[in-house]
């Protein structure tokens, strides 16, 4: 007979350990898809944010830039200084 059909007998429960998990194995499903899936690497939200204010200076200070769009740079670079103050006090 086929092994997958043949039934055994087992007089004693073998195992002596119920779950053989240690660390961070041993944490729930729930403990495990709520941790941070960015990678250690990866930039923080502060620093994205200096991108973009690096970027957004070198477009507001071209030449090539027209006029009526510089108010609006002016004013995201604004909230971009905020946002980065606000993110730096946490």
């Amino acid at each position: 007979m086929p092994r997958r059909h043949l039934v055994a007998r087992v007089a004693v429960e073998l195992r002596q350990t119920v779950d053989l998990r240690t660390g961070a194995e041993r944490r729930s499903t729930l403990d495990r898809r709520s941790r941070s899936l960015r990678a250690a690497t990866t930039e923080a939200p502060g620093e994205h944010v200096r991108n973009a204010l690096q970027l957004l200076a070198v477009l507001h200070t071209a030449p090539e830039t027209p006029r009526e769009h510089r108010a609006d740079i002016e004013a995201a670079l604004r909230r971009l200084e905020r946002a980065l103050q606000v993110l730096e006090r946490r």
